[in-house]
């Protein structure tokens, strides 16, 4: 009854215009069944179930919403090259990007005005560049690392982007109206998880070998702060208005929820292994992987492969609002807020 109350009473308190439960669209990519699940983000009720290239790995959503890019990444013995597009108005795949001779690409970024999507291209050691209107790739800008498999760019300010390089243990930053020679600073062993923060001053660096996460000035590349005692640190977000960092721990089956200015954690989310799945990835683990935030830094989305679910967590209070079905093989996730159109 107290807590009951509590939550009628928190409600109650929100902020005029801010919704109990998110807006719009989840797209979820599964690797097993070379699908992409679109969820409706406030109830987490299955809206569509599209087939995508073979092994889909990351997605990607445009700055207005519209459009939710997945990234093929393809298996062991047949490396992918193609990019699908989702129009998530129609809820349906209408385009499919042919990068070759480019191959294995994986994380990737809209720049700002969406015109150009950035993507790694691991086989190639770079990150390409990608016309949206016609799938052309613009240009290739080097990383100068080996395994360059996560991309971050901030939300606004100059074409600049960092690459995780996970064989190297660096990361990479990219002037990419400019390519020439990144920027390379060493950090640690296997960095993939990578976020910036929004006004483009900090970058957050994931050691699945080290099990830390490192916080780097962008304006120089050193280190300013470190952040400890994961099980692996796989994917990271910081949220819009800059004030909260999301870490996804697969193998400690934790979600961290960071305050970014003092690094001090406010929720620590542990995902109970209910309902685990032979394809579970760490064994025991419902494996909370893929992370994307919302607009107004309210919620955070994250995979559990290990589950074959996704979560909505309400950053507020660190709890779970919904749990949604995916496909086998719960990866990569986006989030718009855009109302569905006719």
């Amino acid at each position: 009854m107290l807590r009951h109350g509590f939550l009628i009473a928190a409600a109650l308190l929100l902020p005029a215009g801010q919704s109990r439960r998110p807006t719009g669209t989840v797209i979820v990519t599964n690797m097993n069944d070379h699908t992409a699940t679109l969820l409706d983000a406030g109830s987490g009720t299955v809206l569509a179930t599209l087939s995508t290239g073979e092994a889909p790995h990351e997605v990607a959503v445009s700055h207005d919403g519209r459009w939710a890019v997945v990234s093929n990444y393809g298996v062991r013995e047949r490396p992918g090259t193609t990019l699908s597009v989702i129009d998530l108005d129609s809820l349906k795949v209408t385009r499919t990007f042919d990068l070759s001779p480019h191959r294995r690409p994986h994380g990737m970024a809209f720049l700002p005005g969406d015109s150009l999507l950035a993507v790694t291209s691991e086989a190639s050691q770079a990150v390409l560049l990608v016309a949206f209107r016609d799938g052309r790739v613009a240009s290739v800008v080097p990383t100068a690392g080996r395994a360059s498999h996560m991309v971050a760019l901030p939300p606004a300010g100059p074409p600049v982007a960092w690459t995780a390089n996970i064989a190297d243990g660096t990361v990479s930053r990219l002037q990419l109206d400019q390519p020439g020679t990144p920027r390379v600073t060493l950090v640690a062993k296997q960095p993939e998880g990578i976020a910036v923060s929004p006004d483009g001053s900090a970058v957050w660096v994931g050691s699945n070998g080290d099990k830390i996460v490192v916080v780097l000035d962008a304006a120089t590349g050193q280190p300013v702060d470190t952040l400890s005692e994961f099980g692996m640190p796989y994917r990271i977000a910081v949220t819009p208005d800059g004030r909260t960092a999301v870490i996804t721990d697969p193998v400690k089956a934790e979600v961290r929820i960071v305050d970014a200015k003092t690094r001090e954690q406010r929720f620590l989310l542990s995902i109970p292994p209910d309902s685990l799945v032979a394809t579970a990835e760490v064994p025991g683990s419902a494996s909370p992987e893929g992370v994307t935030v919302s607009r107004d830094s309210r919620w955070a989305f994250v995979t559990l492969q290990g589950r074959n679910r996704v979560i909505a967590v309400d950053l507020s209070d660190g709890t779970i609002a919904w749990t949604g079905i995916t496909g086998t093989w719960s990866d990569g996730v986006g989030y718009s807020s855009r109302a569905r159109r006719p």
